[in-house]
Protein backbone atom coordinates (compact mmCIF):
# COMPACT_ATOMS: atom_id res chain seq x y z
CA UNK A 1 0.00 0.00 0.00
CA UNK A 2 1.26 3.46 -0.96
CA UNK A 3 1.72 5.89 1.89
CA UNK A 4 -0.30 8.95 1.13
CA UNK A 5 1.76 11.40 3.51
CA UNK A 6 4.86 10.10 2.25
CA UNK A 7 3.37 10.60 -1.60
CA UNK A 8 2.44 14.13 -0.50
CA UNK A 9 5.69 15.53 1.14
CA UNK A 10 7.61 13.96 -2.17
CA UNK A 11 4.91 15.87 -4.43
CA UNK A 12 5.88 18.99 -1.97
CA UNK A 13 9.58 18.77 -1.88
CA UNK A 14 9.24 18.49 -5.54
CA UNK A 15 7.85 21.68 -5.76
CA UNK A 16 9.98 23.72 -2.64
CA UNK A 17 12.89 21.00 -2.46
CA UNK A 18 14.82 23.76 0.27
CA UNK A 19 11.88 23.50 2.40
CA UNK A 20 13.37 22.39 5.59
CA UNK A 21 10.42 21.99 7.57
CA UNK A 22 9.11 19.81 4.34
CA UNK A 23 12.36 17.99 4.36
CA UNK A 24 12.16 17.00 8.33
CA UNK A 25 8.54 15.76 7.73
CA UNK A 26 9.93 13.43 5.53
CA UNK A 27 12.49 12.40 7.44
CA UNK A 28 9.64 12.01 10.80
CA UNK A 29 7.70 9.89 7.76
CA UNK A 30 10.43 7.40 7.09
CA UNK A 31 11.07 7.03 10.83
CA UNK A 32 6.97 6.51 11.33
CA UNK A 33 7.92 3.76 8.50
CA UNK A 34 10.97 2.03 10.46
CA UNK A 35 13.03 3.15 7.86
CA UNK A 36 15.77 4.09 9.80
CA UNK A 37 18.39 4.36 6.62
CA UNK A 38 16.00 6.63 4.70
CA UNK A 39 15.34 8.91 7.86
CA UNK A 40 19.29 9.12 9.11
CA UNK A 41 20.52 10.41 5.87
CA UNK A 42 17.22 12.84 5.39
CA UNK A 43 17.97 14.11 8.95
CA UNK A 44 21.66 14.36 8.30
CA UNK A 45 20.91 16.66 4.64
CA UNK A 46 18.70 19.10 7.05
CA UNK A 47 21.65 19.32 9.15
CA UNK A 48 24.22 20.13 6.31
CA UNK A 49 21.55 22.89 5.33
CA UNK A 50 21.24 24.25 8.71
CA UNK A 51 23.34 23.60 11.20
CA UNK A 52 20.64 25.47 13.07
CA UNK A 53 17.72 22.84 13.03
CA UNK A 54 17.66 21.71 16.42
CA UNK A 55 14.87 18.89 16.06
CA UNK A 56 17.08 17.52 13.07
CA UNK A 57 20.09 16.73 15.83
CA UNK A 58 17.17 15.25 18.81
CA UNK A 59 16.19 12.42 15.82
CA UNK A 60 19.77 11.75 14.89
CA UNK A 61 20.19 10.95 18.42
CA UNK A 62 17.50 8.66 18.91
CA UNK A 63 18.49 6.93 15.46
CA UNK A 64 22.03 6.85 17.05
CA UNK A 65 20.89 5.54 20.42
CA UNK A 66 18.69 2.62 18.18
CA UNK A 67 21.59 1.61 16.43
CA UNK A 68 23.55 1.07 19.70
CA UNK A 69 25.97 4.15 18.69
CA UNK A 70 26.01 5.80 22.13
CA UNK A 71 28.66 8.15 21.31
CA UNK A 72 27.58 9.75 18.35
CA UNK A 73 24.36 9.93 20.50
CA UNK A 74 25.77 11.95 22.87
CA UNK A 75 27.54 13.82 20.42
CA UNK A 76 24.14 14.68 18.91
CA UNK A 77 22.62 15.55 22.32
CA UNK A 78 25.38 17.80 23.28
CA UNK A 79 25.33 19.84 20.18
CA UNK A 80 21.28 20.42 20.19
CA UNK A 81 21.69 21.02 23.76
CA UNK A 82 24.41 23.84 23.04
CA UNK A 83 22.16 25.43 19.91
CA UNK A 84 19.03 25.71 22.02
CA UNK A 85 20.68 27.22 24.76
CA UNK A 86 22.24 29.60 22.30
CA UNK A 87 19.05 30.31 21.18
CA UNK A 88 17.05 30.29 24.16
CA UNK A 89 15.24 27.87 24.10
CA UNK A 90 14.73 26.96 28.03
CA UNK A 91 12.36 23.88 26.85
CA UNK A 92 14.24 22.17 23.99
CA UNK A 93 17.66 22.66 26.06
CA UNK A 94 15.97 20.50 28.69
CA UNK A 95 14.77 17.91 26.59
CA UNK A 96 18.00 17.73 24.87
CA UNK A 97 19.47 17.78 28.97
CA UNK A 98 16.86 15.42 30.19
CA UNK A 99 17.85 12.61 26.80
CA UNK A 100 21.50 13.00 27.80
CA UNK A 101 21.00 12.48 31.18
CA UNK A 102 19.23 9.84 30.88
CA UNK A 103 21.79 7.87 28.08
CA UNK A 104 24.69 8.90 30.24
CA UNK A 105 23.23 7.88 33.46
CA UNK A 106 20.60 5.06 33.14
Amino acid sequence: MVNQRLTKLLAMLAEQPGDLFLQYALGMEHLGMQQWHEAQAVFENVMKQDEMYIPAYYQLAQLHIRNGNDKEAVNMLEKGLLLAREKGDTKTANEFRSALDELLFS
